[in-house]
C-alpha cells in the first residue's frame, strides 16, 4: 500500500512538474527581473521559455529522485529553491550576460543597442530624477514636472503621474526645452506616434 502510494504521490508531483507549473515559477522571476519581456502577441515565445524552464526543472527533479535517490519531499523542496535562488543568482544574471555579450557583437557590426524591455520601461525606470516635458507635434506644450510614476510598458494605457515643477508652465517654451535637453548627454525624448506627443526628458 505505501508503495502504491508512493508511486501516486511520485506520478503526481511529476505531472506538475512536466506540465510546466514549475517552469512558470522560473520565467514569473525573470519576467519581474525584467530578463525576459514578451509581448502580448508572442504567446509562443512565452511557452517556449517556460518550456525550456520545465525541461530543465525535469531533469534536476529526475537527478535527485533516481540517480541520487533522494526523498520525493525533498526533491521538491531542492528543485524549487532552485527555482527561486538558482533563477536570481544563477539563469538572470546567466541571461544578461547573453544579452550583454550580443549588443557588443551588434556594436561591432554597426548594428542598434537591443534591449527586452518595452521602451517606456527602458527610458523611465532609472533611480536619476527626471524632469518630463510633454509637446504634441506642433511643439505646443500640453503639460511638465518631475515623473512620480510610470505604468509598465506592458500595459496599453499609458499614464504619467507628474510632480509639479517650481515655476508655472507657460514659463518654458519649447525652444528652451530643446537647448536644455542638447545640454545634457544623458536626456532622452520619447515620440509616441500614436498619441502624436514628444515627451522631453531631462535627467539628474
Amino acid at each position: 500500500m505505501n508503495n502504491e502510494l508512493y508511486k501516486l504521490i511520485y506520478s503526481i508531483i511529476t505531472i506538475l512538474i512536466t506540465s510546466g507549473c514549475f517552469g512558470y515559477i522560473n520565467y514569473n522571476i525573470l519576467e519581474k527581473l525584467n530578463v525576459v519581456v514578451d509581448r502580448p502577441n508572442k504567446e509562443i515565445d512565452k511557452k517556449q521559455k517556460i518550456m525550456i524552464f520545465t525541461g530543465i526543472n525535469i531533469s534536476l527533479y529526475w537527478i535527485l529522485t533516481t540517480v541520487l535517490n533522494y526523498e520525493i519531499a525533498l526533491s521538491i523542496v531542492l528543485v524549487l529553491l532552485f527555482d527561486v535562488v538558482g533563477t536570481i543568482l544563477i539563469i538572470a544574471p546567466l541571461a544578461k550576460g547573453i544579452d550583454y555579450v550580443i549588443n557588443i557583437i551588434r556594436r561591432i557590426f554597426g548594428q542598434s543597442y537591443a534591449e527586452n524591455r518595452e521602451i517606456r520601461d527602458y527610458i523611465f525606470n532609472t533611480n536619476k530624477i527626471q524632469t518630463l516635458f510633454v509637446f504634441d507635434f506642433d511643439n505646443n506644450l500640453i503639460t511638465c514636472g518631475y515623473l512620480d510614476y510610470q505604468q509598465s510598458g506592458d500595459n496599453n494605457y499609458f499614464d504619467l503621474a507628474l510632480i509639479p515643477l517650481d515655476a508655472p508652465e507657460n514659463q518654458y517654451s519649447f525652444e528652451q526645452v530643446v537647448e536644455e535637453t542638447s545640454k545634457h548627454k544623458d536626456s532622452r525624448i520619447l515620440v509616441d506616434f500614436e498619441k502624436k506627443i514628444k515627451i522631453y526628458i531631462l535627467r539628474y
